[in-house]
């Protein structure tokens, strides 16, 4: 499950003067911290921590556009293992190629290109980037959440935190449907 984009972003990006190539056109943003939901993702929420901000910049490649992106923002999520809050912060430069070239089958089979190819129609005076920069946010966000790389999660007797020491519950205590399994032996056999 996906949270949708907000309807209020809107990121657009002039067009550098066309036949130009030295010609380049930059935009700087960011979003009010009170218009920003927070995100579901993967099972986890992300709320924001403060403004999401974006910087673009448009130059001429040969024939097609590309368009730099660099999105910053900071986050918190419960951790993965002991669910409490964690900060996250998010640094990452995107580029995306705007193209009037349809996609050859040899150009779509490159899985190790650097860039996003944006098929587009004609050239406009201004490009909205808004789908682009929120697609840029979703794919920097981790699948798991970790408070630090050595969190030792909650206990499953008392479901205390475990980072401040243990909880006084005894780690002999077994599961009474998982007691047959302690007189089960493995012999090894030789290859």
């Amino acid at each position: 499950m996906l949270t949708e984009k907000s309807a209020s972003w809107k990121f657009e990006l002039e067009t550098p003067e066309l036949g130009n190539p030295e010609a380049v056109t930059s935009f700087h943003a960011e979003t009010d911290t009170e218009q920003l939901d927070s995100i579901l993702y993967d099972g986890l929420e992300f709320t924001f921590e403060g403004p999401v901000i974006v910087d673009a910049e448009a130059r001429w490649a040969d024939s097609d556009l590309a368009v730099s992106l660099r999105i910053s923002a900071v986050f918190s999520a419960p951790c993965s293992r002991c669910l409490e809050p964690s900060r996250i912060e998010i640094l990452d430069d995107f580029l995306y190629l705007y193209s009037l070239r349809k996609k050859t089958s040899a150009e779509e089979a490159s899985a190790e290109e650097d860039f996003h190819v944006v098929p587009v129609s004609r050239w406009q005076r201004f490009f909205d980037i808004s789908d682009h920069v929120w697609e840029s946010i979703v794919i920097s966000l981790p699948r798991k959440v970790l408070c630090s790389a050595d969190c030792e999660g909650l206990c499953p007797q008392c479901g205390r935190p475990l980072r401040n020491g243990g909880c006084g519950c005894s780690p002999k205590e077994v599961d009474p449907r998982m007691e047959k399994l302690l007189g089960i032996t493995i012999e090894e056999t030789p290859e």
